[in-house]
């Protein structure tokens, strides 16, 4: 058999592979998942930044010291919380350097794996509201001091706004938390699930 003939049949043999759309398709799926590692390292360093920065609230907004104690012990709280989700976070970024687009099972680990990492990353953002809520307690309290004042002197109406200030805050802050992770992550990890689900047909 010479070459034609033999390239004629390969043709023949070889006419439902699609192995390029695939090869296409694993490669196409490494830009998303450079635009979320890029984002992770802006986002990683960001954290650590305001973990250090929130230290330095007390000064900030004029804690006296006999409130530093139920400030730092709410603070330290709040480093054990983030030095583990970051750790998760860090340990998920590395695993995004070895991927290489070789195979789809490669891909599809690391689809889910952002999957479960954003739902992480939410549950730590709301973790972290306690802390919040307790930073603007003592702002509060510390306010109503400088006027001469304390809680008990409250009317109700004022701790009926007071209450609703603080739920419609919390509700901003966990939708904020939500559609900020959507906005970084959200439409890459679509792309990601959209490349899976073209490479299953």
């Amino acid at each position: 058999m010479n070459f034609d003939q033999l390239k004629s049949e390969w043709n023949k043999e070889n006419t439902d592979i699609n192995i390029p759309d695939t090869i296409h398709q694993l490669k196409e799926s490494k830009h998303p998942i450079e635009r979320i590692q890029k984002n992770m390292k802006k986002e990683f360093v960001m954290q650590i930044i305001a973990i250090i920065l929130i230290a330095f609230f007390p000064l900030q907004f004029k804690f006296p010291s006999s409130q530093y104690i139920i400030y730092y012990t709410s603070y330290v709280m709040l480093v054990v919380i983030s030095s583990y989700y970051l750790f998760g976070f860090y340990k998920f970024y590395r695993q995004t350097e070895f991927y290489t687009g070789n195979t789809k099972n490669s891909l599809w680990k690391i689809y889910h794996e952002l999957k479960l990492n954003l739902e992480r990353y939410q549950s730590f953002g709301f973790l972290l509201l306690p802390h919040f809520l307790l930073t603007i307690g003592l702002v509060i309290y510390n306010t109503l001091l400088e006027t001469g004042k304390t809680f008990s002197d409250l009317t109700n109406k004022h701790v009926t706004a007071l209450i609703i200030t603080v739920l419609i805050g919390t509700i901003a802050v966990v939708a904020s938390i939500v559609l900020w992770t959507k906005y970084l992550y959200g439409r890459d990890a679509k792309k990601l699930e959209n490349i899976l689900n073209d490479m299953e047909e």
